[in-house]
């Protein structure tokens, strides 16, 4: 689900980017640094829940892997998915919308993005 806004200057869709390319790294940041951009806290929080799925998938990725074949491949899926839910989190950021990806924003939720 897919919300698109206006009213977002540059410097905010930089810092939201940043948020979102850099993982928890660029969260942080736009976090400490720029906590009045609204849109650019929402992508760290978005960040965030994604760093923790990534997390959780690398540990099922690794039980995964002791699994020969079957396993492996299951756990190239599961990575390619993973990758390819970041690059459309990169176009969401450019077009300026609130992206609500399942799971990655019910974390998100639980850890404060409604109270932007």
């Amino acid at each position: 689900m897919t919300q698109q806004i206006s009213g977002v200057s540059d410097d905010e869709k930089i810092w939201a980017l940043l948020a979102w390319l850099l993982s928890i790294i660029g969260a942080i940041l736009v976090l400490v640094l720029k906590p009045t951009y609204r849109y650019a806290k929402y992508w760290a929080y978005l960040s965030l829940s994604f760093f923790i799925v990534a997390i959780i998938v690398g540990v099922v990725n690794s039980i995964l892997a002791l699994i020969p074949i079957v396993g492996w491949v299951i756990s190239i899926l599961i990575s390619l998915a993973i990758v390819i839910l970041w690059i459309i989190g990169i176009v969401r950021v450019l077009q300026i919308t609130w992206w609500k990806p399942p799971l990655i924003y019910d974390i998100a939720k639980a850890i404060g993005i409604e109270k932007i």
